[in-house]
This record gives structure tokens, sequence and C-alpha cells, in this order.
């Protein structure tokens, strides 16, 4: 009893290798039980990633839609008189003519990410091309209907 011959042994060690080897596999994944989803901090990082990213790209709807309600019609009142003298309207368009040079082909390193509560900071590094060294920028960020948008995007 509890005696099991040399083949059999061979075949249950086989089958215990191949299974380690799956929930390996899974958890180097991150997927099923071993999945591991983001955190705020890492969902707001990940908004400025985005945001920053769309400008390099010339997206400037989704650089739009990245900002609070607010932040949008501060830039539409601030590019005001330009905006209708150039019959710019929305701030996509606003942001394209405005500062579309300026936020293209920029590089970004996120430094530090925090929340609290409804609100978070992301602290970014900033490379802007055709100006020296990286601009230090605190990118504030509220929670809108579970959805991180940015309020302040700390352009100064």
């Amino acid at each position: 009893m509890g005696y099991l011959d040399p083949y059999t042994r061979r075949r249950v060690a086989a089958i215990l290798l191949i299974v380690g080897a799956v929930v390996a596999g899974i958890a180097i994944a991150d997927v099923g039980p071993f999945s591991d989803p983001p955190t705020e901090e890492e969902q707001a990082a990940d908004t400025v990633e985005e945001f920053f990213g769309s400008a390099a790209d010339g997206d400037f709807k989704t650089f739009c839609g990245l900002l609070t309600p607010p932040a949008r019609n501060l830039i539409a009142q601030r590019a005001g008189q330009l905006a209708q003298e150039e019959g710019l309207e929305g701030c996509a368009e606003i942001l394209r003519a405005l500062a579309g040079k300026e936020l293209a082909e920029n590089e970004l390193e996120i430094t530090e990410s925090s929340v609290s509560g409804d609100r978070a900071r992301v602290e970014t590094e900033l490379k802007v091309p055709g100006k020296k060294g990286v601009e230090q920028r605190s990118v504030l960020l509220q929670l809108y209907n579970g959805e991180w948008l940015i309020y302040d995007p700390g352009f100064g």
C-alpha cells in the first residue's frame, strides 16, 4: 500500500511540473486569479501619460477629452478673442492652433503619483522639443464619474 511503480511516479511528476509551469505562466502574465488591478495612483498616472501622448500625436480631441469640463471652458475663455478672430471652435481646434507645436513630440516621465480622495497629483518631468533640459510639472486630476480627468495640466 502506498507504493507506485517508477512509470507512474514519472507521470505524476511530469503532470505536477506542467501544472506548476502553467500556474507560474498565469502569475507572470498577471491574469486570472493572479491579476493585480491597477491602483488609483497608477490609473491617474496612466491618464497623464495618455494626455501628453495624445498631444504629442496631435490628437487634441482625446487631449481635450481628458480635461475636466471646467478646464476645457477655461481654455476656451482664455483663448476667446484669438479663437473668434481665427474662427476656431472648441478645445481641440483652439489647442491645435495655439499649442500644437509646443506639445508635439514631447517626452514625459512620471516621477510620482499620489491620490487623496477624489483628487490626485502626478509629478512629471517633461522634455519639450526646442527647450533645454526638462520641465518639472505637477498635473492635478479629479475623479469624474469614476474616471480620472485633468483639471490643471501644470502649464503655468
